[in-house]
């Protein structure tokens, strides 16, 4: 064997320009078919790569249809302050979202902010301080005035009793103005009134504090329909004359219902329920993040189990971990702000909690929820788009039964409300399809954390492979196939000068064979080789370049970056050594295919018949 392979190569050197030249043209040629291919693999592994890294998700917000003026008196200047209001014909439903083609991969989903209350729970204290947060710098004191008067302008009165509220005591002068209505009522020096007053800043000019009556009195509830449901009080009803058998007689009863739930929201933790957190703005961003336990399960979510998922903060105070149950008694619903909106670290949500009839809300759901994961992150610093002050995150299919009786808030679809996620890169067929709905006052706003501009280049890197592949798998052939007629089917004479000394077939496919084999064998490897070190470079360099959506903030650019660096470099390593063996055993194949079968073809004719053809 080893005689055959010298003689093959002795052979070859008698041809050495044509050998060097097979050798130069085929090492161009692998390398740029192993460039091809080595940018058709790797843009392969970065793009299942970005893709668990990327989340295409919709914000749906529904526009106002005209907008009015709200008029405000100002008992200061006496005159109405002009304020504008959104005004919505109706608010849509979700069914505007559920078209043909949608083709969501998650939601839409306009999710609910309940309100569990949980009296054994301190939510909201300010440092130890007399005066507590929650919904409170408000009080329900009952005042005697210190003189007759209109109270459309600051007027004095002697605090006689403190129902509810901190940092006042009896005896004390306070100033009081029924600053919003525009027609106040007269108070007489005579006469005892209980009063739900909130503290604000003197608008008529006098300096210093003063209160005016606030709304905790009165309702908020909201029915299914989103419409307000009427109080059976008015709207001015701030105020009451207490006398003798004030408390006693029926008139009080809202009063007395107000001072039952005047605590509650000090005790009101936000719960939200939701089919994907991916779909809520703060873990989309980053800012909110599992930091110990899980995400609920595809079946959890669909199934609606009672699983949830708890702050850090809210777990440390209360001692909770993985796997505990936390009871969560479902008081009121708020199907219009997200809880970023309405809870924060220095209180929570404004909400009357008494139904349109004076009475207290009744908890709607009482159910045990299972802790499956802990997450950390910001959170109470009221923003619409941000994370409720220990906000709870629930299945939103866990809430079982109707919260209609329950409802004091309703709106239209909002940004941190509703909700979806689409394919990545499918954002030009979706508004296709959405726009042939023809919904003018719903305006959806897509973020993709950059991924439509990556596409782009992916796209770029794509149609560069095909282009290198196509071009170095002709060039291989046309190599192959040109080399292999000069050294195989051109040498008809020296086999049949091999055949006529008695050489075997065997023999003789071998002398034609080895040389040229070790010529592909050498070209290819350093070909392929030098094509996919090079295009792990290329496309190294091209990892590095990081495509993030900064719309919500910037605490994602690191995370994001870092995910996505560790996972293309990881391939980028990996990849030339790989690549070029695979390709180097492909290209050494289809050079053995073609010259086997030129050998072949000589071997067939006996040796007279080959030195005939020669001469001819």
């Amino acid at each position: 064997m080893g005689m055959i392979i010298k003689n093959s190569i002795r052979q070859l050197l008698r041809m050495k320009g044509r050998a060097v030249l097979f050798l130069m043209l085929l090492l161009l040629a692998s390398g740029l078919f192993s460039l091809g291919r080595g940018f058709q693999i790797m843009n392969q592994e970065k793009t299942e790569a970005y893709e668990s890294s990327f989340q295409t998700v919709g914000l749906v917000e529904q526009k106002a249809s005209a907008v009015e003026r709200i008029e405000v008196w100002n008992p200061a200047k006496g005159e109405y302050r002009i304020y504008p209001r959104n005004i919505f014909g109706s608010y849509h439903s979700l069914d505007v979202l559920n078209f043909e083609g949608a083709n969501y991969q998650s939601g839409p989903e306009k999710r609910v902010t309940y309100g569990a209350y949980r009296p054994d729970y301190e939510v909201y204290t300010n440092g130890g301080n007399d005066m507590k947060s929650g919904l409170r710098l408000g009080f329900v004191l009952e005042v005697t005035p210190l003189k007759d008067g209109v109270i459309d302008h600051t007027m004095e009165v002697r605090v006689e009793k403190v129902w509810k509220g901190y940092g006042i005591r009896e005896g004390d002068i306070i100033r009081v103005c029924d600053y919003y209505n525009p027609e106040p009522d007269t108070i007489y020096a005579d006469k005892r009134y209980v009063m739900d007053l909130y503290d604000g800043y003197d608008y008529q000019g006098e300096g210093g504090l003063q209160f005016h009556p606030g709304g905790t009195i009165q309702s908020m509830q909201t029915g299914a329909d989103g419409k307000k449901i009427p109080d059976e009080v008015g709207e001015d009803y701030f105020y009451e004359e207490v006398t003798a058998d004030f408390w006693e007689s029926e008139k009080s009863r809202r009063w007395r219902n107000l001072l039952k739930v005047w605590e509650y929201p000090e005790h009101m933790i936000p719960v939200t329920g939701t089919s994907d957190i991916g779909l809520m703005i703060p873990f989309y961003t980053g800012e909110a993040y599992l930091s110990s336990g899980r995400d609920f399960t595809e079946e959890e979510y669909e199934q609606g189990e009672k699983v949830c998922l708890i702050s850090e903060l809210f777990a440390r105070k209360n001692g909770l971990e993985i796997g505990d149950q936390v009871r969560l008694p479902l008081l009121v619903a708020d199907y219009r702000y997200s809880a970023g909106r309405n809870f924060s670290l220095y209180g929570s949500a404004g909400y009357s909690y008494l139904n349109a009839k004076g009475e207290p809300y009744e908890v709607f759901e009482d159910s045990q929820y299972t802790v499956t994961g802990i997450y950390g992150g910001i959170a109470g610093m009221l923003e619409e788009y941000g994370m409720g002050y220990q906000e709870i995150i629930i299945p939103s299919r866990s809430v079982r039964n109707s919260d209609e009786d329950n409802i004091v808030s309703a709106g239209p679809m909002r940004g941190s409300t509703t909700s979806f996620q689409i394919e990545n890169g499918t954002i030009e067929e979706y508004m296709a399809e959405w726009n042939r709905q023809g919904i003018d006052d719903v305006e959806i706003t897509f973020y993709d954390k950059g991924y439509t501009e990556l596409e782009a280049n992916i796209n770029n890197m794509k149609q560069i492979a095909r282009i290198l592949i196509a071009v170095g798998v002709i060039m291989v052939l046309m190599v192959l196939g040109y080399f292999s007629w000069i050294f195989i089917l051109r040498q008809r004479e020296r086999t049949a000068i091999e055949r006529s000394l008695g050489f075997g077939k065997r023999h003789s496919f071998g002398s034609l064979f080895c040389g040229i084999f070790l010529l592909m064998l050498l070209g290819s490897a350093v070909g392929c080789s030098a094509g996919s070190c090079l295009a792990g470079k290329l496309a190294g360099g091209l990892g590095q370049t990081v495509y993030y959506d900064t719309t919500f903030g910037n605490s994602q650019r690191t995370m994001q970056a870092e995910t996505m660096q560790e996972r293309t470099e990881e391939g980028v390593l990996e990849t030339p050594f790989l690549a070029a063996l695979q390709n180097a055993f492909l290209i050494l194949a289809a050079g053995a295919g073609i010259s086997g079968v030129g050998i072949v073809l000589n071997l067939r004719q006996e040796p007279m018949q080959m030195f005939g053809s020669r001469k001819e």
